[in-house]
C-alpha cells in the first residue's frame, strides 16, 4: 500500500501543457517519480477486486443452491436415519 500523504500539496491537475503547468516542487517531483508505483498499485487493486467479486459470486451461488435445495436436504436426512436404523437392526 502506498502512503499518499506524502503527495499532499502537489500541484493540482490539469498538467495538459508541461511547459505551462510543469510541476516544480519537490512533492510534485516525488509524485511524478512514483507514477509507475501508483499505476502498479491501481492494477494490483483491480486484480484483488476482481478476485473478491468472483469469490462473492461463488458464495452467492452456493447460498442460492442451498436455499433451493433445503427442502431436498430436509427430505433426505430422515430417510438416512431410517436406513441407518434398518441397517443397525440387521
Amino acid at each position: 500500500m502506498i502512503d499518499t500523504d506524502k503527495y499532499t500539496g502537489h500541484t493540482p491537475a490539469p498538467w495538459d501543457k508541461l511547459s505551462e503547468y510543469c510541476p516544480v516542487g519537490s512533492i510534485d517531483k516525488q509524485l511524478i517519480a512514483d507514477a509507475p508505483l501508483l499505476l502498479a498499485e491501481v492494477k494490483r487493486l483491480r486484480e484483488e477486486n476482481e478476485t473478491l467479486r468472483k469469490v462473492d459470486w461463488e458464495y452467492e451461488c452456493l447460498w442460492t443452491w442451498l436455499a433451493e435445495n433445503t427442502n431436498l436436504l430436509n427430505t433426505i436426512e430422515p430417510l438416512m436415519e431410517e436406513w441407518k436404523k434398518e441397517y443397525d437392526e440387521e
